[in-house]
């Protein structure tokens, strides 16, 4: 039982705290930026887009609304 919720409690840390950078990356894993746009020229978003170790790829998150454009 305190196996499973180490193991629980190590996920949820991962979650909330940094990781440790890796040197070998040009840019580091979590690093990112917000994208913006403005919607059906109504609503104005931004998403979370974070880059992979290589750099090569940006994965982003769904766009939220945050005001009007």
């Amino acid at each position: 039982m305190r196996d499973l919720l180490n193991t629980a409690a190590d996920r949820m840390l991962g979650r909330f705290l940094p990781k440790a950078r890796a040197g070998a990356c040009a840019c580091f894993p979590g690093d990112g930026y917000y994208q913006y746009r403005c919607y059906n020229g109504q609503l104005n978003q931004r998403r979370w887009c974070q880059y992979n170790c290589s750099c090569s790829a940006v994965s982003c998150g769904g766009w939220v609304s945050i005001g009007d454009c």
